[in-house]
């Protein structure tokens, strides 16, 4: 039985916490040690304001072990028990940036229950080229690169990953531009193009250099409509990072609690960013808080 859950963001760069379905599959960085995945709910804290419709979402599907990140480090220091979410999030985000001075992180993300706690986990900060940060929220204040990370569940993760060409790299994004099937009005004049195959509907458009996509669920009665008609909302008022030459933002309608169902890819020169997050919407916010 689906337990509906809300959602809210959680603004880390105001000191506030604020993360594939699709014809696409994106990008991965170097093999990490593996990280044993633990099935959690999910809820939330939010700064947002109060008119912002609230995501809901079910919690469905158990993690399994996969070659994700984990953390190798020990833990660098004890979390307060007094220290509260709002807190947590900006030592965390402050310790990211920290150990990758050089890269623009993320700025915003949600977590997954309410009096969230962030924390993360990082390939090693050794090379700045090349790494991945996996994003956790759980009920209590976790360090850094802790071990206990390595039990638990990520909400989102944030890749970099680095090619040999241009070409290369614009063949990782894996950029789907489909102009096929019934032509459906999302606001703001653009137009997406839907279609159906293998028991799912896909619904697409372009926005500049950036393609985008929602699958939806034929068996499970779905629509991608309503989705893509709220990215298209918000990113009239919002600004994505500026691909080079490729972006690829691939989304689904499904509620699940795995951190790799929705997913964001630019490309930089020879450089790949990819976020993943459970929730659809704020895998996308999560990529405009990379501006900074």
């Amino acid at each position: 039985m689906k337990k509906i859950i809300s959602y809210s963001l959680i603004l880390l760069a105001t000191i506030s916490l604020a993360a594939c379905g699709g014809k696409t599959k994106s990008s991965e960085n170097s093999t990490p040690p593996k990280q044993t995945e633990k099935s959690s709910q999910a809820s939330t804290t939010t700064k947002e304001n109060s008119t912002k419709s609230s995501t809901s979402a079910s919690s469905s599907t158990k993690a399994s072990s996969s070659s994700e990140t984990k953390t190798s480090e020990t833990q660098t220091a004890a979390q307060p028990q007094s220290n509260t979410p709002e807190k947590q999030a900006k030592a965390v985000l402050d310790e990211l940036n920290s150990l990758f001075p050089n890269n623009t992180l993320p700025q915003s993300l949600l977590t997954s229950r309410t009096a969230e706690y962030l924390t993360a986990a990082t390939t090693s900060t050794a090379d700045q080229t090349n790494f991945r940060i996996l994003y956790y929220a759980e009920d209590h204040p976790i360090a850094v690169n802790d071990l206990a990370v390595n039990n638990l569940q990520p909400i989102a993760s944030f890749e970099k990953k680095s090619y040999g060409s241009a070409e290369e790299a614009a063949g990782a994004v894996g950029q789907i531009i489909d102009t096929g099937g019934n032509k459906v009005d999302l606001g703001y004049g653009i137009t997406g193009y839907e279609q159906g195959a293998a028991g799912s509907t896909y619904l697409s458009w372009q926005e500049g250099n950036w393609s985008l996509v929602v699958r939806a669920s034929n068996i499970g009665g779905e629509v991608a409509e309503p989705l893509a008609k709220e990215v298209v909302t918000y990113l009239e008022k919002a600004m994505l990072p500026a691909p080079q030459n490729l972006g690829q933002i691939s989304l689904t309608a499904s509620t699940s609690d795995s951190y790799q169902i929705n997913t964001v890819v630019w490309q930089k020169g020879t450089t790949i960013y990819t976020i993943k997050h459970f929730d659809p919407l704020q895998a996308v916010k999560m990529a405009v808080s990379t501006n900074g």
